[in-house]
């Protein structure tokens, strides 16, 4: 007798036994774990999140796991903090301590911005270990590519139906009760206190409007969305998965972040050559990369190609949003230079713009890595990040082997924008995901279903 077995569109490359996790293209509620429910329902919430204030989100995770765990245990169940823990709460205090002996106009949400974004990540981080969260893979699919939907139901609206108008953006939620500045496109207070869903005035890619995309700034955006590309190419089924990836290719072109487009370019080749190296042996890569190497540089019609490609490439990109380009250029070198002043303990905050007027061209801006970590953190600073972040990636290999490999690449693809971009606090949501991202390998099935049959006896 034939029977009904219900579709799965959202099997994990490494596990194909999950049937019982969907009911057709709907995910089966009941079956997930709790942790799974909660962070399953967080991500179909972008839109609310945009709409409260991103910038306290984290924070209000916090809260609420507080809230939750004194109801249910009245105290809150923690471990003994690891050393990457311990490492990125002392970065969040120095960079308070540093905010305040550097800045001229101390206000309490300068001094607070680095608790609500660093201080608190690492207490998720904490808490995720201390109960060892995981959440599986498809999971964390499905409700991305519920959110993908809504992001292109919302860019065809407005650019379609409404053709993109000029509007007054409202106040976030959070703004309303707490900022009563107008708003303003060349300050950096505007950005996440206001809904923005696109800037009609800027244009670049074949005349589209830059879209924010329920985040606070298109770079943003395009961070979030090429994590849920990476973790749609982990799924098994080929034709949602390249189907959904390429949705995610074209909203980040739509949000129009150049930085994103060449970083994740450099973690979808990284990818291929990991994935093809594991399915096809070692040697089809060395034999690969000989024949690339050979092509590049012996054979003069293939070196002028590889050549003028590149410059191209690279011309177009630097020519798309072009006052841009050079405005980077300029704060980068002014950063460098106000870094060597002051080494050791660094600047606190931003210094002056390089655009008299324009508050996003200010020094210390546009990069994580120099602007955040150097030259408003120092050495110092960076130091107690250096080690966050060395035994935060050690652990994750550690456990390397139920996890997927969009784990790594997104946390490759935020280490290689990081050069030119400076992050904001969504973005420490993304690695916190990639801590609990689990996919169930076969041993850990057959396992599981023989102690079920145990149990059943």
């Amino acid at each position: 007798m034939k029977q009904n077995v219900p579709l799965n569109a959202f099997p994990s490359r490494t596990n194909s036994s999950s049937q019982q996790l969907f009911s057709g293209i709907l995910i089966r509620w009941q079956v997930l774990s709790h942790a799974e429910k909660v962070v399953c329902l967080g991500i179909i919430l972008i839109p609310l999140w945009w709409i409260i204030s991103w910038g306290m989100m984290l924070l209000f995770c916090v809260i609420g796991i507080a809230i939750y765990e004194l109801w249910n245990h009245k105290t809150i169940r923690l471990s003994k903090p690891s050393l990457e823990v311990i490492a990125i709460l002392l970065f969040a205090i120095y960079t308070v301590i540093s905010r305040g002996t550097n800045s001229t106009e101390v206000t309490l949400r300068l001094l607070l911005d680095p608790l609500f974004d660093f201080g608190s990540a690492g207490l998720l981080l904490w808490y995720i270990q201390s109960h060892k969260i995981r959440i599986r893979l498809q999971v964390v699919a499905w409700a991305f590519s519920i959110v993908i939907f809504l992001m292109v139901l919302w860019w065809a609206f407005f650019h379609f139906v409404l053709s993109e108008p000029y509007y007054t953006p409202p106040r976030t939620l959070y703004a309303l009760f707490t900022d009563k500045a107008a708003y303003n496109p060349n300050q950096l207070t505007s950005v996440g206190g206001f809904l923005v869903p696109y800037y009609p005035d800027d244009k670049s890619f074949a005349g589209l409007a830059r879209h924010t995309f329920f985040f606070p700034h298109p770079t943003v955006s395009s961070f979030a969305i090429g994590f849920a590309g990476l973790i749609f190419l982990d799924l098994k089924n080929r034709y949602v998965s390249l189907g959904l990836a390429s949705i995610c290719v074209l909203l980040i072109l739509i949000a129009q972040t150049r930085n994103a487009w060449v970083a994740l370019s450099i973690v979808f080749v990284v990818r291929w050559l990991i994935v093809s190296g594991k399915e096809r042996g070692i040697t089809f890569i060395l034999i690969l990369f000989s024949i690339t190497i050979f092509a590049t540089f012996s054979i003069p019609q293939g070196t002028d190609y590889v050549t003028e490609t590149y410059i191209n490439s690279v011309e177009a990109t630097s020519n798309l949003r072009k006052e841009s380009t050079e405005g980077r250029q300029l704060i980068y070198e002014r950063t460098w230079q106000r870094f060597i002043e002051e080494p050791l303990f660094g600047h606190g905050v931003n210094g002056p713009s390089v655009t008299p007027g324009y508050e996003f061209a200010r020094i210390g801006t546009e990069s994580f890595i120099l602007g955040t970590l150097f030259y408003k953190s120092g050495l110092l600073g960076t130091g107690a990040f250096l080690i966050f972040y060395i035994l935060f990636l050690g652990k994750l290999y550690q456990t390397r082997h139920d996890r997927p490999i969009c784990s790594f690449m997104m946390l490759l693809y935020l280490s290689l924008a990081s050069t030119v971009t400076e992050f904001m606090g969504p973005e420490l949501f993304i690695p916190l995901l990639c801590t609990i991202l689990q996919v169930t390998n076969t041993n850990q099935l057959k396992a599981n279903r023989k102690l079920k049959s145990i149990n059943m006896i």
